[in-house]
């Protein structure tokens, strides 16, 4: 099963919504405005995307301090974890976890590598 993390308003998530409706493919939505992602996944997301997984042309990153700023950038995961669970809209989106037809997904972003891996 696909996990898809996001926002439900967002343009980009909308798309990313109607390409597995359209396409047949189901998923399972995390909803950042209604759920706080925990430790553990936001450290797999920095582990498997690295620093990508920053939206840092998003209005959130923007009204980030340039501490707060600092302290994404540096390498203590938990002090990363204590400004993104007050701030998950600062997290790119989608992010997309799981398996399809028993292969591991890892995508951020929505781009053609979509049509790639679920056609």
């Amino acid at each position: 099963m696909l996990t898809i993390y996001g926002i439900k308003n967002c343009n980009t998530m909308k798309k990313a919504f109607d390409f597995f409706n359209q396409n047949g493919i189901d998923y399972q939505f995390f909803d950042y405005k209604k759920l706080v992602l925990s430790q553990n996944d936001f450290e797999q997301f920095v582990a498997t995307f690295g620093e990508k997984v920053f939206n840092k042309q998003g209005t959130t990153y923007k009204k980030l301090s340039d501490d707060e700023k600092a302290v994404l950038a540096g390498q203590d995961l938990s002090a990363s974890y204590e400004i993104i669970k007050h701030n998950q809209s600062v997290l790119k989106r989608p992010i997309v976890l799981g398996v399809f037809d028993g292969q591991q997904v890892a995508l951020i972003g929505f781009d053609d590598t979509w049509h790639d891996i679920f056609s």
